[in-house]
């Protein structure tokens, strides 16, 4: 299993480093982010497709086709301003949107259509508010966090926002590999053993030590010497406080599928990767990263594009 495991993660890594390099040196057709703008997508879909797959194991009501369409309305909603790349000028500073208002816009959008698409196909059965609120949590949850990968990438100064995003997946899985690692080795003390009996607090720290030595040498020495930068006040602690954040919020991304992969009897969200499940087995960290480091380049705890 460990070495099902490993192969699976090193065909994933090389995939994405593959894709990152074509999309720093060579953007296709010119727009930068293009070249990943399709591995989003597919997160999103398959992450909201697992999601919803485990909801109907449970026994749980659900539109299945209405979520996915509003998942993926969401992340093309939110890619406005990089489609805007093809008219060969830079996305408007001061356009009242922004880059992250995008993803605002389109949550509460998808939500409206997905209650719409409920009204028409109303059902006297009692589950319509099932139906609502479980097609509400994945598209927030799938939909809008996924979004946030765009929105890191299309920041302003598009190689270095490309390795800020390139950071923040790093730094997230880092601290999972940090986790496992430490918790197989020394691993005592259970840290929420109804939900999930493998992690331990001394996981959680190993994980933590990891994703901070990652994130202090990524940041302070990989970017800095791949674009020019500068520092915001907290200087060199930012790093540190970053990947402090990201390990906590990935901890709560992966206990959130634990628990509904607890709740409806399954191991595994998919069996798309050998050894390690499925999509979201994958993404389960990274969804609620996404909005938190970029919250965290927004405060300054990186190096800003000079």
């Amino acid at each position: 299993m460990f070495h099902l495991r490993l192969i699976s993660a090193i065909g994933l890594i090389t995939l994405l480093m593959f894709v990152v390099w074509l999309d720093y040196w060579y953007p296709l057709f010119g727009v930068a982010g293009l070249w990943m703008w399709p591995l989003g997508l597919y997160a999103a879909l398959a992450t909201a497709s697992e999601f919803t797959k485990l909801a109907l194991h449970g026994g749980h009501t659900l539109s299945r086709p209405a979520i996915l369409v509003a998942v993926g309305a969401v992340y093309l909603v939110a890619s406005v301003p990089l489609f805007w790349g093809f008219s060969g000028s830079a996305y408007p500073a001061d356009c009242p949107v922004g880059i992250a208002g995008w993803p605002g816009i389109a949550v509460p959008v998808a939500l409206f259509g997905l209650s719409a698409f409920h009204m028409v196909h109303y059902s006297k059965d009692g589950k319509t508010l099932e139906r609502i609120s479980i097609g509400g949590l994945v598209v927030l949850y799938a939909g809008g966090c996924c979004s946030f990968w765009v929105v890191l990438r299309m920041q302003p100064a598009s190689q270095w926002a490309l390795l800020t995003l390139v950071g923040i997946i790093a730094v997230t899985k880092l601290a999972d590999i940090g986790a496992y690692v430490t918790g197989k080795l020394m691993g005592r003390t259970k840290l929420c053993p109804q939900i999930s009996p493998g992690k331990t607090w001394e996981g959680f720290v190993g994980g933590f030590l990891f994703a901070g030595l990652g994130s202090w040498g990524y940041f302070v020495y990989f970017v800095p010497w791949m674009q020019p930068t500068e520092w915001g006040d907290l200087g060199q602690w930012g790093p540190i406080l970053l990947a402090i954040l990201l390990t906590v919020t990935g901890l709560v991304g992966d206990l959130t599928e634990s628990v509904i992969k607890r709740d409806v009897g399954s191991k595994d969200s998919g069996h798309l990767l050998p050894g390690m499940g499925g999509i979201w087995d994958v993404t389960d960290s990274l969804l609620p990263t996404a909005v938190i480091g970029f919250l965290g380049v927004v405060a300054g705890l990186v190096p800003q594009a000079a």
